[in-house]
């Protein structure tokens, strides 16, 4: 489709963003970036690649559809000057600013930011930590409501466009169709400056997404909840924690490079990976597409 096509009619195939109201951010934080649980996100070594590229730390970016994790801004923090958090919840926008005031209840990321540290190739002492906290608490300017339902996306004043936006496993959460799909990319697409970046995270399907037979009959039960083989709406998703999203939605990779390419990107970078968490019984397929605006 042409470019124009990503701005035309409003779709109304999504899922009911009702059932984020009820969002729990602290189960969610503690099942997905609790102890141990960064090393199996197989994207933070190509978001520290792309920071790493940028030569001045004068950068907006934009995390939408962050939910209540600060993983992009830890790897950010060091390069952009202004960081806007938006979410559509507000249990996952009350995380963030728990710990932006320093709560003493909110969420430990510590760990989280001595394990990016690393990646970085830095020490990541002990002093490494509390710095790169304290630039994260300096760079992150707001936390807003957003929804990438309606036509305004973002409140006034934030409308943006940003040199990098990224939107991860947010897309795949609230759109059932790819018609949905590009209505959303291309909401995204006004966002981001002329030559910034988008970088996006979403569930994709492959056709070698099958559990093998060992991995079946380990502890007598699967390690996934969801294993997907086919694109498409999935309208029940047991997730973790007790939560259960309305669906998810499923498509290839290379249909997200099409869509980002119809929408005035193009993909400079792109991976796929399995995403295993036995802990959790969690597996799924994740697609990362690093996008730049034309």
């Amino acid at each position: 489709p042409h470019p124009s096509e990503c701005q035309t009619k409003m779709s109304t195939d999504h899922a009911d963003k009702q059932q984020y109201d009820s969002f729990d951010a602290n189960v969610y934080l503690k099942d997905f970036c609790g102890k141990g649980k960064i090393e199996f996100y197989a994207n933070l070594p190509y978001l520290v690649e792309l920071f790493s590229q940028f030569s001045d730390s004068s950068i907006e970016m934009l995390d939408l559809g962050g939910g209540p994790s600060l993983f992009p801004l830890i790897i950010a923090a060091r390069k952009v000057s202004r960081y806007i958090h938006a979410d559509y919840a507000k249990n996952n926008r009350t995380a963030v600013e728990r710990w932006l005031k320093k709560d003493p209840d909110s969420f430990d990321w510590r760990e989280n930011v001595r394990y990016i540290l690393k990646l970085e190739g830095n020490s990541g002492t002990d002093e490494e930590v509390t710095e790169r906290e304290d630039r994260m608490r300096k760079v992150l300017g707001e936390v807003v409501h957003c929804d990438i339902l309606v036509d305004q996306v973002m409140p006034p004043g934030f409308e943006g466009p940003f040199d990098v936006v990224s939107c991860l496993s947010c897309l795949d959460c609230v759109c059932t169709s790819v018609d949905s799909l590009r209505e959303a990319i291309g909401k995204l697409s006004r966002l981001v400056r002329s030559g910034g970046y988008l970088i996006l995270l979403s569930s994709t399907v492959r056709p070698d997404y099958h559990l093998s037979e060992e991995e079946q009959k380990r502890k007598n039960e699967p390690i996934g909840e969801v294993v997907h083989v086919e694109a498409g709406y999935v309208p029940e998703a047991k997730y973790i924690g007790g939560f259960k999203y309305q669906g998810l939605f499923y498509e290839s990779i290379s249909t997200y490079v099409k869509l980002m390419e119809s929408c005035d990107f193009t993909v400079v970078k792109q991976f796929e990976y399995i995403c295993n968490d036995p802990s959790t019984k969690y597996t799924d397929g994740i697609g990362i597409l690093i996008c730049k605006k034309l």
